[in-house]
């Protein structure tokens, strides 16, 4: 019965160390996601050592790369000047981002939504997915934001908020960056290092998309990239969203080559830029 006893003590004793030790350890995590992450706070630095180049009437880039050899390519587009659709593979097994941009007549084409594959090596979207009104993929009911499209305008917006009605286009995508009105939505950091594609809308209405290439970034680091200069972004993003990353990640300029990356794998489905009138 003593021992039974001492056992007891002894497991109790441990029991408030260990949660002790889980509470230091949370409000550690805490504080690290609300201090600028170090990966972060070294690409801004190379961000704000250069200076956007102008590459046509309405498109500008900007590239920088920090000393681990991470590189972020962004393009800064004016909607004014350019339209925007989403469009699907030309094959079931996938397509390029080159491929699709010849095809559409396109400026510029990137990957976009999630996606998976079939038994029979077919691609399926994954998330919501409504195409010229038609839905092609019921998608999420809570997760993730959506990025809709009309003649005009897009937005982002998070999935809590609904699916807009009357847009023609409307993806889903995950996780959203930052909501509307530039609220920071990124409540964890899971650390995950990989190539990443952003889709932003900045506050002057300028959209931007942003390819994390070679070394990577975790969501949260580059997700960050993208708040206001402020609390140590660079972009100024009212509303952000990751589109699929990873391996997906690809763009293609018709304009050079050499700011097109062609990504490791084929994609179910693209965000596509044009000119007005094409």
């Amino acid at each position: 019965m003593l021992v039974l006893r001492r056992l007891n003590w002894k497991l109790g004793v441990w029991s408030v160390l260990l949660a002790a030790i889980v509470l230091i350890l949370q409000g550690t995590a805490q504080e690290k996601l609300t201090d600028i992450p170090n990966a972060t706070e070294k690409m801004v630095s190379a961000l704000n050592s250069t200076q956007w180049s102008n590459l046509e009437s309405g498109i500008d880039v900007i590239r920088a790369m920090t000393g681990n050899g991470t590189v972020l390519t962004a393009y800064r587009i004016s909607p004014s000047d350019f339209s925007f659709s989403i469009v699907t593979q030309e094959n079931s097994s996938g397509s390029r981002a080159r491929d699709i941009g010849e095809r559409e007549g396109a400026v510029l084409a990137t990957n976009a939504g999630f996606f998976a594959e079939s038994l029979s090596g077919s691609l399926y979207p994954i998330g919501y997915l409504r195409l010229n009104g038609d839905v092609l993929s019921k998608g999420w009911e809570s997760d993730g934001g959506l990025i809709s499209l009309d003649e005009k305008t897009l937005m982002l917006t998070p999935t809590h908020a609904g699916i807009p009605k009357n847009s023609k286009d409307v993806l889903q995508s995950r996780p959203m960056l930052i909501e509307p009105d530039g609220r920071w939505a990124m409540g964890s950091n899971l650390g995950e290092v990989k190539n990443r594609t952003v889709l932003c809308k900045q506050k002057d209405g300028n959209i931007v998309i942003a390819l994390v290439t070679r070394v990577g970034m975790s969501l949260f680091e580059a997700g960050w990239i993208m708040r206001e200069p402020a609390v140590g972004g660079f972009f100024d993003c009212d509303s952000a969203i990751a589109l699929d990353g990873g391996r997906s990640t690809q763009v293609w300029y018709s304009g050079d080559e050499n700011y097109s990356f062609p990504g490791l794998v084929p994609v179910h489905n693209f965000f596509v830029v044009r000119g007005r009138g094409n």
